[in-house]
């Protein structure tokens, strides 16, 4: 038996035109020896169908309750193979891919499967079954314009080349079709003649489909020689492109496919093996819809599925780019990114506000946080190691905001910072050499001005042989040494507890024997445990601290400093600062987007108890030099 052709019939108004159609076609075609069968999945549709005499009629749900145990043997048992009409109990029973398993299975028994539905849930599910649809409406002003919506809709989504003939029914209130309504009649329509004579005969049980004289017989027959025409193979290769409405239907019924597919490697975390998961099951979708798309389409496909089930969407592709160091989303609408230091718009955007937050959610989940409107607030990293902050609303008016500093693959060195003119040699062999001698230092700087990455290259001059722990609120630190121990901050639980704060980690660091303390960012009261750890014997430790310049990083350690509720005077503060830091470094972005070294100072005290700062090198930013002062 050639490959049998699926016929949908739209009913977009009375429910007679709809079962007297599929009668009719039935019947024509099954006095040409083809075999036959209605499936009707209106509601009530075995009330209809038993109006015209049919007993017995059978229900897919039924079929359903035993699919598993189905084959070609036990359904032509089942069926009369003749003219059967099946209809449904619950529509709802058919969704998410049961109804393709059905039709799919008696395509092996019928030569055309006549499909009747409206035009309601799960439409598009049945479209995208069919080789061809029949839309039916009545030759008046009413009825056309609201075909001509129905219509559009199933042009301009189809996800497969489907051929869309609309049948037009003449009743007796034959209009006039003026010029206007003509323009949205498709040529391919078909009329054929639905009076209330005619109708009388066709709705009589025993009627019989096979007088040539019947003008509603005879349009049938017109009917099935348009049909006749159709070819149905459905594995010709279709052009959709990238950005269509066709395009966009395929891809999100791919992707609903594919999260129920998907549930059985929930314990999956591996992207490569994730990915390999997902083409495969694309592909063996796309051939079970009944499409083969050229080679470009289907890699591009695969790769935004695979972006958007395994990885983070849109933002895949700004992940990988080497020349972007920091991604913005500020809403679903405005996506900006650094280069070189400078922020850009970009021109893509998530579809909608769950597509973003989904985003979100996979990913703070993997390290155990959360983000809700109890928690809008939070600090995050990818596996990478790229910096993460999430802020919704209520605390932000233009939907969720995701920031990520991105973690870069190359571990920059003291000479690259050169080369980028950040600093010159002597700057350098000056710092290895503060390294080297175990001075504590102390790195200020604004937002995205370098901190983390100067903070990497001096803990890289430390000795092999040190044990170092590091300290940080997310891990960005990529110490080379082997004798390294990284501690993490935990934020509070849903239930408001469990917190580990960077102050507990500083003091707990004191009773695991360090050589060197390196904190990540000082931004609250332990601030003033990371100074009494630099002045009780942890010498050549290093953190940094927001400030904009050296001077200005010495206010922001006694304003921190008080933050752990202890009454201590200013001066005894600064006291202790300038017994724990021996020098600061001052980096800076400026407006052209190049980072460099400001200030390197050294922190010494005076005779009456106070501090001063002695400028060792200075950046003169008009005349583009550094300037060595001692």
């Amino acid at each position: 038996m050639n490959k049998s052709k699926i016929i949908s019939i739209l009913q977009t108004n009375k429910s007679v035109y709809a079962t007297s159609l599929a009668r009719g076609l039935s019947a024509v075609n099954t006095y040409d020896n083809k075999k036959n069968i209605v499936v009707d999945v209106r509601r009530h549709s075995n009330i209809i169908w038993a109006y015209y005499g049919k007993k017995n009629i059978k229900f897919l749900d039924d079929i359903l309750n035993v699919a598993l145990n189905l084959n070609v043997s036990m359904l032509k048992s089942y069926f009369d193979t003749n003219n059967d009409i099946v209809c449904v109990k619950n529509i709802t029973t058919l969704l998410n891919g049961n109804l393709d398993f059905i039709i799919k299975s008696l395509s092996k028994i019928y030569d055309n499967i006549f499909v009747v539905y409206d035009n309601s849930e799960g439409f598009h599910d049945f479209l995208s079954l069919s080789d061809i649809v029949l839309c039916l409406l009545e030759k008046e002003p009413v009825s056309l314009s609201n075909y001509q919506k129905i219509y559009s809709d199933i042009v301009i989504n189809k996800i497969k080349d489907i051929n869309v003939f609309p049948v037009i029914l003449k009743t007796d209130i034959d209009f006039n079709i003026d010029e206007k309504e003509e323009n949205f009649i498709p040529q391919n329509s078909i009329f054929i003649n639905f009076d209330s004579d005619t109708e009388k005969e066709v709705i009589d049980k025993n009627f019989m489909f096979n007088d040539g004289k019947n003008a509603f017989v005879d349009g049938i027959k017109k009917i099935m020689g348009k049909i006749s025409q159709c070819t149905t193979e459905g594995n010709n290769i279709i052009d959709i492109a990238a950005g269509s409405n066709k395009y966009n239907l395929l891809r999100e019924k791919l992707h609903k496919d594919l999260i129920e597919k998907m549930k059985d490697y929930s314990d999956e975390s591996d992207k490569k093996v994730l990915s390999n998961i997902i083409m495969v099951n694309v592909r063996e979708l796309v051939l079970k819809y009944g499409i083969k798309l050229n080679n470009e389409t289907e890699e591009k496909i695969i790769k935004e599925l695979i972006n958007d089930i395994a990885g983070f969407g849109i933002l895949e592709d700004l992940l990988a780019d080497e020349n972007i160091t920091e991604i913005m989303v500020n809403g679903c609408d405005n996506i900006y990114v650094e280069k070189k230091g400078k922020i850009e718009k970009t021109n893509i955007k998530f579809e909608n506000v769950e597509k973003l937050k989904n985003v979100i959610s996979r990913i703070v989940a993997p390290i155990g946080r959360h983000v809700d409107e109890s928690s809008p607030i939070v600090d995050a990293r990818l596996k990478d190691g790229s910096r993460v902050n999430v802020v919704i609303s209520p605390i932000s008016l233009y939907g969720p905001v995701l920031t990520i500093r991105k973690f870069s693959k190359h571990k920059l060195s003291g000479q690259e910072l050169i080369s980028f003119g950040s600093l010159n040699e002597e700057m350098l062999n000056f710092l290895k050499t503060a390294v080297n001698d175990k001075k504590n230092i102390l790195i200020s700087g604004g937002t995205g001005s370098g901190k983390t990455t100067l903070l990497n290259i001096l803990s890289s001059f430390i000795d092999s042989k040190e044990r170092i722990i590091t300290i940080e609120d997310s891990a960005e630190l990529q110490l080379q040494q082997e004798h390294v121990v990284r501690l993490e901050s935990r934020p509070k639980s849903l239930e408001g507890t469990s917190e580990i704060t960077i102050r507990q980690l500083v003091i707990n660091s004191l009773r695991m024997r360090p050589d060197r303390i390196i904190v990540g960012e000082c931004r609250a009261a332990e601030t003033l445990d990371m100074l009494q750890a630099m002045n009780t014997g942890h010498s050549g430790s290093m953190t940094t601290v927001h400030s904009n310049s050296c001077s200005d990083a010495i206010s922001r350690l006694v304003v921190m400093s008080l933050m752990a509720g202890f009454d201590l005077p200013e001066k005894s503060i600064i006291s202790m600062i300038v017994s724990a830091l021996d020098i600061i470094v001052q980096i800076k972005r400026y407006p052209d987007g190049s980072r460099k070294i400001s200030e390197i100072s050294l922190l010494e005290k005076t005779e009456n108890g106070e501090y001063k700062l002695v400028p060792v090198f200075t950046y003169d930013n008009h005349k583009n030099i550094f300037i060595k002062h001692l």
